[in-house]
C-alpha cells in the first residue's frame, strides 16, 4: 500500500466565493455564512480590505495574525489571517467586474493587434 504525502498548503479548500446575482445583488459566500448585498456595500468591503492591507504592510509585527473584522449590515465577519489573502482577491476581483476595469482599459491584447 502507498502512503499518501500529507501535502495540506495544496489540498487547502476554498473558503471565499463572491458572485453577481441576476437580482443585481453580491452574493458572499464565506466558509459556512452566505451574504447579499448591494453594490456599494460591496465597494465599501473593498475599501476596507485595502485599508487592511495597507496596515499589515506597514506594520506585519503588529497585524500578521490578526484577524480583519468586518460589519456587513447587523453581521461581524471575522476574516482569519490565513484567509485573508483569497477573500481580498474575491473582492477586489467582484468589485473589478462591477466597475468594468476591463473594459475601461481595453483588452490589451486586443490593443497589441492596432499598432
Amino acid at each position: 500500500m502507498q502512503e499518501k504525502k500529507n501535502d495540506n498548503h495544496d489540498c487547502r479548500r476554498q473558503t471565499t466565493l463572491l458572485r453577481k446575482c441576476g437580482c443585481g445583488k453580491y452574493h458572499l459566500h464565506y466558509k459556512y455564512v452566505m451574504l447579499t448585498f448591494p453594490q456599494q456595500t460591496l465597494f465599501n468591503i473593498m475599501k476596507e480590505c485595502y485599508e487592511w492591507e495597507t496596515m499589515r504592510s506597514s506594520s506585519p509585527e503588529i497585524f500578521h495574525d490578526k484577524s480583519l473584522k468586518l460589519m456587513v449590515g447587523v453581521v461581524e465577519l471575522t476574516i482569519s489571517p490565513e484567509d485573508f489573502v483569497e477573500f481580498n482577491a474575491a473582492i477586489q476581483q467582484g468589485a473589478s467586474e462591477a466597475l468594468k476595469i476591463v473594459e475601461l482599459i481595453g483588452n490589451p491584447s486586443r490593443q497589441e493587434g492596432k499598432k
